[in-house]
């Protein structure tokens, strides 16, 4: 399956939210074994909503929305090998350190990996887990979600997966 969703501020941009927030649904009820986040620049924005309570593995965190380091954090707590690649630009440095922060925390610091490029020379974009890749043009960031014009696509071929999990590998490591 390929969804393709080619977004603008006015159009598309909650498909591209619920598209996110499903996939991190659907992770918290089953880890990928790896999970990879590729952005260049990446934020803790708000995901998840829990302001009714209707997600128990996310109750540590009180009844609000839950961002995404909570819910990267959580994942690797529930048995899940999370990669994170960015770059050494300032505005993911809020990120990183609430995730670090959480995973001492949470004691799964051996289950979070920080590849940083202090060159600045990523541009790739992806979230890719056991059964999908979701790829395109889109930060992981409050602006790349609501605002800018972004293509992104969800990609579930078994074939193209394990060929994006392999390069996300090489590139980033985790499967080792």
């Amino acid at each position: 399956m390929n969804r393709v969703i080619r977004k603008s501020h006015a159009q598309s941009s909650v498909e591209v939210f619920n598209l996110l927030v499903s996939l991190f649904t659907a992770e918290l009820v089953r880890p990928s074994r790896h999970l990879w986040l590729v952005s260049p620049w990446i934020t803790n924005v708000d995901l998840i909503d829990n302001s009714a309570g209707t997600y128990p593995v996310l109750s540590r965190f009180g009844h609000r929305p839950v961002r995404l380091a909570e819910i990267v954090a959580v994942l690797a707590a529930n048995g899940a090998k999370v990669i994170v690649a960015t770059t050494s630009d300032r505005r993911n440095e809020a990120f990183l350190h609430r995730l670090r922060d959480l995973a001492n925390d949470l004691d799964v610091v051996d289950r979070v990996r920080i590849v940083v490029d202090p060159d600045r020379k990523l541009h790739a974009k992806a979230v890719t887990g056991d059964n999908y890749a979701l790829v395109g043009s889109m930060n992981i960031t409050y602006n790349g979600i609501h605002f800018l014009q972004e293509d992104v696509e969800l990609k579930t071929d078994p074939a193209y997966v394990a060929q994006a999990r392999m390069d996300a590998d090489h590139r980033f490591g985790g499967l080792r």
